[in-house]
C-alpha cells in the first residue's frame, strides 16, 4: 500500500508542477574542449584534468544519462569502453576488461559516491541496480578508471574504480517532480529540492520510489516439466526500491546521508530452491552518512578531514524440499562500520604536488546467519569485527614542462590478513602538445577475503579460515588526443597479472559444499580504442572497441569462463526541435563468453 500510494502521489504532483531547473548547472554548458577534458577527482583524489591524471579516465555526464535513457547505474556503466554488465534477475554484475568472476558481488571494483566508499563489509559488494544508493537522476557525472588503484583507494580497487558525482542544490535550483511509466507495470516517481541559499549553504534533498511487476512469464528450459509448471516462472520477477538522499554544503563543510531499501523477487530457483515458489526474494537495505571539513591554509596547502558511518542489512527467503516437506530457509547478514580519514595536499615544494593521507575503518559488526523458519532449525551464524588502517602518499613531479612523473605508495593493515600490504603506483605522463598525451602506468594491489568467503558455513559454502589476499599487477600504455573541434581519440594497451584469486573448491565430506581457496591465476592481455565527436549543438557520435584475452593459468591456460574477447559499442545522440528533445541510439555487441 505504501509503495502504491507513494508512487501515485508523485505521479499526480508531477503532472501539476514543472521542475525548477532554470539556470541549472550542467556539463553540457561547458565548451567542447572542456567537455572532452573534464576535471576528475577519482584518478588521484585530486581535482585535475583527465589528460594529466595518472590513469585512463572515462566520464559519463547527466546529459548522457538523459539522452540514452539509462535507468540504473548498471545501464550507464555498460556504455563504457571495456566494461560489460550482466544480471541473473537478482543483482547486476560488472566485468572489467574481460574479467567477470563467478561468486563475485562486484567486490573487485571500488564504488564511491563523491569519493565515499560504498562497498559494504560482508560481501564487499558494490551494487549497481535498483539497490544502488543514489537515484540516477541525481548523478552529475560518472568517473571510471580501469586498473588497480590500491595505492590511493585501498583493497577493492582491484580491477577499477567508479566514482559517482552528485548534483548540487544550485544545479537543481528549485523543486523537481518526476515520474515515469514503462512496460511490465513499471512505475517510478521522484521528488527533489535543491537550492543555494543566500547565506551560501547549498541544499539538496530527494526521495524516490520504484515499483515493477517484472516479466510475468519467464521460461527456464532446465525446469521444463509438468511438475515445475513447464519451466514457466509466473509473476516471480517483481522489484521495489525506495531511496532517500540529502546533501548540505557550505564553504568548508559538506554533509551527506542516504538510504536505500530494495526488495526483489527471484525467479531462478537458485541454491536448489523450489521453482516457481512465491516465497523467494532478497532484500537489501543500506544507509550511510558522512561529514567532510576542508581547510585551505594557503593557495598551496589544504587539509581535508572526514568522518563516516555505514550500515547494511541483507535477507533472503527461499523454499526448498527437506525430507519430502516444504521448508522455508532464511539467509541474512547485518553489518555496521564507521571511520574517518585525513588528507593533506601541498605544492609548497617547487614542481611537486604532494598528497599525504591516513584512513581508519572499524568494522563494528559483520554478522551472517542462516536458519529454517518452519520448523525452526539453526544452520549457521558467524560474527566478526576488526580494524583497517591505511597510510598513503603520492607525489606528482613536474620533471619538465611536458613531462610528469607520478609515484604513489600505500601501506594497509586489514584485520582479515596476517601481514601488512605495501603497494606502489607509478605513472609517466608526457604531453608534447596541449592536445596529446602519452601515459605509461604500473600499479599493484590486493583484495582481502571478505567474511562471506572466509566464515560462511552452510550449503553450498564451507568455511576456510586460512585463505589469504588476492593480488594483481597492472601494466598500461595510453595515447590520448583531442582537438578544439570536438574530436577525441584514445588507444589503451593493457596487461593484468592476477594471482591467488579466490575460487570455490568442493570439500570432501561436505557434500556439495565448497570453501574458497587461493587457487586462481589469470592473465588478461588486450587493447581498447575509442573515437568520440561532439558538436556545438549537442550532437554526439562515439565508437569504441575492446579486445581482451583472459587465460586461466591454473587450468592449463584455457580461456577464462564468462570472458568476452570482443566488445563493440556505438552511441549516437541528436538534439531535436532546438533542444526540446534528444534522440539517443545505443548499440552494444558482446562477443562469445
Amino acid at each position: 500500500m505504501f509503495r502504491a500510494l507513494f508512487t501515485a502521489i508523485l505521479l499526480v504532483l508531477s503532472c501539476l508542477a514543472v521542475a525548477g531547473h532554470a539556470n541549472a548547472e550542467d556539463l553540457t554548458d561547458l565548451s567542447i574542449e572542456e567537455l572532452l577534458n573534464v576535471e576528475v577527482i577519482t584518478a588521484s583524489r585530486l581535482g585535475q584534468k583527465a589528460n594529466l591524471s595518472p590513469s585512463s579516465v572515462s566520464v559519463l555526464t547527466a546529459a548522457d544519462i538523459r539522452t540514452f535513457g539509462w535507468r540504473t547505474l548498471a545501464d550507464a556503466l555498460n556504455a563504457l569502453r571495456g566494461i560489460n554488465t550482466s544480471t541473473e534477475r537478482n543483482y547486476s554484475y560488472v566485468g572489467v576488461r574481460g574479467f567477470l568472476h563467478p561468486n563475485d558481488f562486484n567486490s573487485r571494483v571500488l564504488f564511491m559516491i563523491d569519493g565515499q566508499r560504498m562497498n559494504e563489509n560482508i560481501f564487499d559488494g558494490g551494487y549497481m541496480g535498483q539497490e544502488f544508493m543514489l537515484d540516477i537522476d541525481l548523478i552529475e557525472r560518472i568517473e571510471y578508471i580501469p586498473g588497480s588503484g590500491s595505492s590511493i583507494y585501498g583493497a577493492n580497487a582491484f580491477l577499477g574504480l567508479i566514482n559517482v558525482v552528485t548534483k548540487t542544490g544550485q544545479g537543481l535550483n528549485g523543486l523537481q517532480l518526476a515520474s515515469s511509466a514503462a512496460s511490465y507495470n513499471t512505475y517510478q516517481g521522484r521528488a527533489s529540492f535543491g537550492k543555494k541559499l543566500a547565506n551560501g549553504l547549498d541544499v539538496l534533498v530527494s526521495g524516490s520510489h520504484y515499483d515493477s511487476a517484472g516479466v510475468s512469464n519467464l521460461y527456464f528450459p532446465e525446469f521444463d516439466s509438468p511438475a515445475t509448471n513447464n519451466g514457466i516462472a509466473h509473476n516471480r520477477d517483481g522489484e521495489w526500491a525506495t531511496r532517500l538522499f540529502a546533501r548540505l554544503q557550505s564553504e568548508n563543510f559538506t554533509a551527506m546521508a542516504g538510504l536505500v531499501d530494495r526488495k526483489k523477487q527471484v525467479p531462478t530457483a537458485s541454491f536448489d530452491g523450489i521453482f516457481n515458489d512465491p516465497v523467494f526474494f532478497t532484500r537489501d537495505q543500506q544507509y550511510f552518512g558522512n561529514l567532510k571539513y576542508t581547510h585551505t591554509f594557503s593557495p598551496q596547502t589544504a587539509l581535508q578531514l572526514k568522518g563516516f558511518f555505514h550500515g547494511y542489512e541483507y535477507s533472503s527467503d527461499e523454499a526448498y524440499i527437506n525430507h519430502n516437506r516444504r521448508v522455508i530457509d532464511r539467509d541474512g547478514a547485518s553489518s555496521r562500520w564507521w571511520g574517518g580519514d585525513a588528507q593533506l595536499t601541498t605544492t609548497l615544494l617547487d614542481r611537486h604536488r604532494l598528497l599525504l593521507g591516513v584512513e581508519y575503518q572499524y568494522d563494528q559488526r559483520q554478522y551472517m546467519y542462516n536458519y529454517d523458519l518452519n520448523p525452526y532449525e539453526f544452520h549457521q551464524g558467524s560474527q566478526r569485527s576488526g580494524n583497517r588502517v591505511e597510510l598513503y602518499a603520492q607525489d606528482d613531479i613536474q620533471l619538465f614542462d611536458t613531462l610528469i612523473f607520478s609515484a604513489g605508495l600505500r601501506l594497509d593493515y586489514h584485520h582479515m590478513l596476517k601481514s601488512l600490504q605495501l603497494n606502489p603506483r607509478l605513472g609517466l605522463i608526457w604531453n608534447p602538445l596541449d592536445s596529446t598525451s602519452f601515459k605509461l602506468l604500473y600499479s599493484s594491489t590486493f583484495r582481502a577475503p571478505n567474511v562471506w568467503e572466509r566464515d560462511y558455513n552452510y550449503t553450498p559454502i564451507a568455511t576456510n579460515p586460512n585463505n589469504v589476499e588476492e593480488r594483481i599487477k597492472s601494466y598500461e600504455g595510453v595515447w590520448e588526443w583531442h582537438s578544439n573541434t570536438g574530436i577525441k581519440l584514445t588507444t589503451d594497451l593493457f596487461y593484468n597479472d592476477m594471482t591467488q584469486i579466490l575460487e570455490q573448491k568442493q570439500e570432501p565430506g561436505y557434500g556439495a559444499s565448497g570453501a574458497f581457496y587461493n587457487i586462481g591465476n589469470y592473465h588478461a592481455l588486450g587493447f581498447e580504442w575509442e573515437a568520440e565527436k561532439r558538436w556545438d549543438n549537442g550532437r554526439l557520435a562515439k565508437l569504441s572497441y575492446t579486445y581482451t584475452r583472459v587465460t586461466d593459468e591454473s587450468n592449463g591456460g584455457m580461456r577464462a569462463v564468462a570472458s568476452p574477447e570482443h566488445l563493440l559499442k556505438f552511441h549516437y545522440a541528436e538534439p531535436l526541435w532546438n533542444g526540446f528533445a534528444r534522440l539517443g541510439l545505443e548499440n552494444i555487441y558482446i562477443g562469445d563468453r
